[in-house]
């Protein structure tokens, strides 16, 4: 039987410049988290399917071991460090990052990414707001390094989902009725639901889809509400834009509601104008190690996407110009004069081809600016557009 030939829905093949472009900007994501005192973290891609006991509304990949326990392939890297500071006796107050692939079972035809290249970086064991500001000022720092200029980061608060979502008493399939409508921004569904479960807060829910934009949304939801615990939120979030202080790439957002529920309190997303879905995520999680036994160590956690990312910076950058590449061709008496020309040669590399003519139709194909041939003990610069194949 034939092998099928067809990737799995919602992965891909990343081929020659994107890979390298993928590789580099994970590596200059970690560096640029070193650089910040963070502590390097990896874990295994699977994983036993109880670490991701806090998460389980995510579709996850499960399959058994060779001793029927049931494993997942990764979801996210916030629950396995979890697992690792309950079993390693590592104790917080930790700053950490981390880079690797993540999976998620999405519906097919959705269009959304079932494997995901995802970096990041976990404050753990800090309770003041200083960890949600660092994460954020992380965020726009990696951002233009990476030359991603025309970000938003949009600011929410978990606290102000659950203190609705408690006093209208939602559960199960209401409270996932009402997460949808939320996410969705429809106003029409918003009035459906308060017509159907009334409360002192309906003035306040049913402006919710349309509470986001500036700082000026804020106090704009404060009229809204006397709730004490959404009135606390909204102030965090207002201390976190104006310390922050980049009006240009801050935005609030109050009905954001996060696809994991493990969060607890500030909440963020980042967009671009040539992206259609977030390439970033993260929040705080005060509650998330308590599901390992563990002591409630306050976290906060940021996210990135860095293969939407990569194809963001594809879609907003003009065809570059295809690089000035060196390529080789020797003899095998020559061989150690073509090692000597590669090693001073940026961007360069050996032909392996017996004939010149080989060479230059490899060179031509693969936009070689220059061909040097060392195969007769000289050293002869030829231009492939110009050489005549015989």
């Amino acid at each position: 039987m034939k092998w099928n030939r067809n990737l799995p829905t919602g992965t891909r093949d990343k081929l020659f410049k994107e890979a390298a472009a993928a590789y580099d900007m994970e590596h200059l994501v970690n560096r640029s988290f070193h650089a910040r005192g963070y502590q390097r973290i990896e874990t295994p891609v699977i994983e036993f399917d109880d670490v991701f006991s806090a998460i389980n509304d995510v579709n996850l990949y499960r399959f058994f071991d060779k001793k029927g326990r049931l494993t997942v392939l990764r979801p996210d890297m916030t629950s396995p460090i979890g697992r690792v500071i309950s079993t390693t006796g590592v104790t917080p107050p930790l700053k950490l990052s981390y880079s690797g692939k993540v999976f998620r079972a999405n519906e097919e035809l959705a269009g959304e990414r079932n494997e995901m290249t995802q970096a990041g970086i976990e404050i753990i064991g800090f309770a003041s707001i200083k960890a949600e500001i660092e994460c954020i000022t992380s965020a726009i720092v990696v951002l233009k390094q990476l030359g991603i200029s025309d970000f938003q980061i949009e600011i929410g608060h978990a606290a102000i989902y659950q203190a609705v979502i408690q006093t209208l008493d939602l559960q199960g399939s209401d409270e996932e009725a009402f997460r949808q409508v939320l996410q969705n921004k429809s106003l029409f569904g918003i009035r459906a639901f308060v017509e159907s479960h009334p409360s002192v807060m309906d003035d306040f829910i049913l402006a919710l889809p349309r509470l986001f934009g500036s700082v000026d949304t804020i106090r704009e939801a404060q009229a809204l509400t006397d709730n004490v615990v959404i009135l606390e939120a909204l102030a965090q979030m207002e201390t976190i834009i104006e310390v922050v202080d980049v009006p240009e790439h801050l935005s609030v957002d109050i009905g954001l509601v996060q696809e994991l529920h493990y969060y607890t309190g500030a909440i963020f997303r980042g967009y671009a104008d040539m992206s259609a879905v977030h390439f970033l995520s993260g929040g705080r999680y005060d509650s998330l190690f308590a599901e390992f036994g563990e002591d409630n160590w306050p976290a906060v956690g940021l996210a990135l996407n860095l293969d939407e990312i990569v194809s963001l910076k594809r879609r907003s950058l003009k065809e570059d110009k295809p690089d000035a590449k060196t390529f080789i061709h020797y003899s095998l008496e020559t061989m150690h004069l073509a090692e000597e020309i590669l090693a001073k040669t940026p961007n360069s590399s050996l032909s392996f081809f017996d004939q010149l003519s080989e060479s230059v139709a490899f060179a031509k194909k693969w936009q070689f600016s220059r061909i040097i041939d060392v195969s007769d003990h000289t050293v002869r610069e030829i231009d492939p557009e110009k050489e005549v194949l015989t």
